[in-house]
């Protein structure tokens, strides 16, 4: 069951204290400017999960919206996560409660906040892409998914990328290095409207073609990019291949042999690799360009061939070619995450290699 509504009492001890205090310092006049702003500050208190004090009256008012603020971090900040799917994807009510065990008079308490207020959705949509809102993602990887078709040339592009580094001691000491490449392809989206669900994305990638970033600095436990190199790049594909896009990133995690590789299920991706995927994806944002994946591709010595090749995931897919063993796998970018949630990958006739 539901848990009782704490955010109506919250809401309705703010007003409380918000019409006390405007009795005692400004007596019988309406004040509907001071009013307004702290109404306002509780609507976004409630909506993000973060508190707004700017223009909040001191002492009771302010106290009360940093508990909600503190609550809203306890519960998981559940009921902005439900406001959000409301709001940005048209979810119906009963399922975002019934999803995130919501009470259904606290989403009305918000809608009332709504109308009072006369707030409107780009409005919203400013304020949480302004704050630091990152509960968000998890509602969007809910309502998108993607699968991504690899053409015979890029799987060729990774494999003659990845064994190289690998097979080819970089000098004295560093038999192999990791490598980094950017995926070149389209993205075709399909939107549709889910009864209760509300709206979703099916995204569909086709990768074309994979190309070395020649700059990117290799080690043997890491790869750093160069974002110069991007540019480049994409100066050039853009005059000879338009239509082309950056939909994906790609790099290498090598091990000295397939034992190794397997203990650490080195197909997943790192800290450092999720913490560097944010501001790589920043940049090309920035840029205009909007990759959705990014693929590692894991690579080691056996001392045979994989016997039974094929996908242990629909995002990963593990083969071998000689004494080498390889794991691909692709990853959903949902905002400052990696999810291998909602993705599938087609990679051709790969798993039979």
């Amino acid at each position: 069951m539901p848990r009782p509504p704490r955010y109506c009492a919250y809401a309705a001890e703010f007003r409380h204290a918000l019409d006390s205090y405007i009795e005692r310092c400004h007596g019988r006049r309406p004040c509907n400017r001071i009013r307004h702003d702290a109404l306002r500050a509780l609507a976004v208190t409630l909506f993000t999960g973060t508190a707004e004090v700017k223009n909040v009256p001191k002492g009771d008012p302010v106290t009360i919206l940093r508990r909600i603020e503190k609550q809203m971090g306890l519960d998981g900040y559940k009921l902005a996560r439900a406001w959000y799917e409301r709001r940005i994807y048209g979810a119906g009510k009963g399922h975002v409660c019934a999803r995130l065990k919501v009470h259904r008079r606290e989403i009305k308490c918000l809608e009332t906040l709504w109308s009072e207020l006369d707030f409107g959705l780009g409005e919203y949509r400013r304020l949480v892409q302004g704050r630091d809102c990152s509960w968000r993602y998890a509602v969007d990887e809910v309502h998108e998914d993607l699968t991504i078709k690899l053409e015979d040339r890029s799987i060729g592009d990774m494999l003659l990328l990845a064994l190289e580094a690998y097979a080819v001691p970089k000098g004295k000491g560093t038999p192999y290095t990791e490598v980094y490449g950017i995926c070149l392809g389209s993205t075709r989206p399909n939107e549709e409207r889910r009864r209760g669900h509300g709206k979703h994305t099916s995204y569909f990638i086709h990768v074309r073609g994979v190309r070395t970033q020649v700059r990117a600095e290799g080690f043997a436990d890491r790869v750093d990019y160069d974002l110069r190199s991007i540019e480049a790049q994409m100066a050039v594909l853009n005059y000879l291949m338009l239509g082309s896009d950056i939909v994906a990133d790609f790099h290498t995690h090598p091990y000295d042999n397939e034992s190794d590789l397997v203990k650490m299920k080195g197909w997943r991706f790192s800290t450092a690799d999720e913490k560097t995927m944010v501001q790589w994806v920043a940049q090309l944002n920035a840029k205009h360009f909007h990759p959705k994946a990014s693929f590692i591709m894991a690579v080691a010595e056996g001392k045979r061939k994989i016997r039974s090749p094929g996908y242990i995931k629909p995002n990963i897919v593990r083969f071998s070619i000689g004494k080498y063993h390889f794991y691909l796998a692709a990853y959903r970018i949902c905002g400052d995450h990696y999810t291998e949630k909602g993705i599938t990958l087609d990679a051709g006739a790969l798993s039979g290699v």
